[in-house]
């Protein structure tokens, strides 16, 4: 008698059993994820959309500080705590839709498709350790405690955040070679998909071609003309990661069984 296939419950995590009734099959190991998942990841990245914009126009609420005094003075900003936690919930929503797609996409192009979360995962990871570091460190020590320090304390406080932007910049370089990574091997992942799917390679695309500069930049190259750059990326993000939900959305509405592609009847191409 034949083994049953690997069913999976709402996460993705369960015993071997038959698959449930509203799951379906989308992995040619016979791992069941069910539709819950794939609206789940939907929702989030609709959501990373709306985050998107946050972190892209929340800053335009409050000036640009000229002084170390404001920068510490930011901590009673609505606007720029407002956006600190975006900031902190958005990879995690953004690597859930990224997770999906991936596992969506496993049977077209396994490489391509386990290579691009890999780079989402690492941006993710990063990203999110950077805003949890500016918020334990920066916001909850160090300006909590500026407005009493005496001037040994702000001399020590000065030196600490100084560190704190070396190691910021240095994760924001990690941050934009991952995501590059991410975009452009999800991208290859979503190639050859029809209608819809189609558009969401190309949201892909975008994502890797608004990173890309800012990565040349990081190296020395310069940067966008002042115009498209203010306006590229917002035109960009929010709308492919609005598509992909879409999309994701879609694939969990129709039961989209992915076939393995023994049944296709074709071999996998690992990165195509």
């Amino acid at each position: 008698m034949a083994a049953s296939p690997l069913a999976v419950s709402d996460f993705g995590q369960g015993a071997r059993r038959a698959p449930s009734k509203g799951a379906f099959d989308n992995h040619p190991a016979g791992v069941t994820f069910s539709r819950t998942f794939f609206r789940v990841a939907a929702v989030c990245s609709f959501l990373s959309a709306i985050t998107t914009l946050g972190l892209i126009f929340l800053p335009r609420l409050y000036q640009p500080v000229a002084s170390f005094d404001e920068r510490m003075a930011l901590i009673d900003n609505a606007a720029y705590l407002t956006r600190s936690w975006v900031y902190l919930v958005h990879p995690f929503i953004t690597v859930a839709a990224s997770l999906a797609v991936a596992v969506r996409q496993h049977y077209r192009a396994a490489g391509a498709a386990t290579v691009g979360l890999l780079g989402i995962l690492l941006w993710g990871g990063t990203e999110a350790a950077q805003q949890a570091l500016t918020k334990v460190a920066l916001d909850r020590t160090w300006r909590a405690a500026w407005p009493t320090a005496d001037e040994v304390e702000r001399t020590l406080i000065r030196s600490q955040v100084a560190t704190y932007d070396a190691i910021w910049d240095a994760m924001y370089f990690l941050i934009i070679i991952a995501f590059l990574i991410g975009n452009v091997f999800l991208a290859l992942a979503m190639r050859g998909e029809r209608g819809l799917g189609r558009w969401v390679s190309v949201a892909y695309w975008g994502g890797a071609a608004v990173t890309l500069p800012l990565v040349l930049q990081e190296l020395g190259a310069p940067g966008l003309p002042e115009p498209l750059d203010t306006w590229l990326y917002p035109a960009i993000q929010p709308l492919g990661r609005s598509l992909i939900g879409l999309w994701l959305w879609r694939v969990a509405r129709a039961g989209d069984a992915a076939p393995s592609p023994a049944a296709m009847g074709v071999r996998p191409s690992g990165f195509a």
